[in-house]
C-alpha cells in the first residue's frame, strides 16, 4: 500500500452552474479567469481540458439541475485541482472510450 498524506489547498474560486451543455463554456471561462488572477496561467490548457470533460459528464450523466465547480490549488506542490460536484448518488463509471471517440476520458 501507499501511504497517502493530506495536503493543505487554498479554495481559488467556487460557484455553482446549471445543468445545461451551456454550462461546459462558462465553466472553461471562470476557470480561465481564475487561473489567470490567481497568476497560473500555464495551467490553463490542462486545467480547461479537464474541466470540460469533467462537467460534461456532471451534465450528461448525473441528472441534477445543478452542478458543482471549485478550483483549488494544493498548497505543498502547487498542483491545481478541479472538483465537480452533482447531486447523483452513484458513483462515476470508468469506461474505455475508442481511439476516435471525441469525447469520454
Amino acid at each position: 500500500m501507499m501511504a497517502v498524506t493530506a495536503e493543505e489547498s487554498t479554495s481559488l474560486v467556487a460557484f455553482t452552474l446549471p445543468s445545461t451543455p451551456y454550462s461546459v463554456r462558462m465553466a472553461r471561462f471562470f476557470i480561465r479567469a481564475a487561473l489567470g488572477y490567481h497568476d497560473l496561467d500555464g495551467f490553463a490548457g490542462d486545467v480547461e481540458a479537464v474541466t470540460s470533460e469533467l462537467v460534461s459528464n456532471a451534465v450528461t450523466h448525473a441528472g441534477g439541475t445543478t452542478f458543482g465547480l471549485e478550483l483549488l490549488r494544493m498548497e505543498g506542490s502547487g498542483a491545481v485541482v478541479v472538483m465537480v460536484t452533482d447531486t447523483s448518488p452513484l458513483p462515476p463509471v470508468m469506461r474505455s472510450p475508442a481511439v476516435n471517440a471525441e469525447y469520454g476520458r
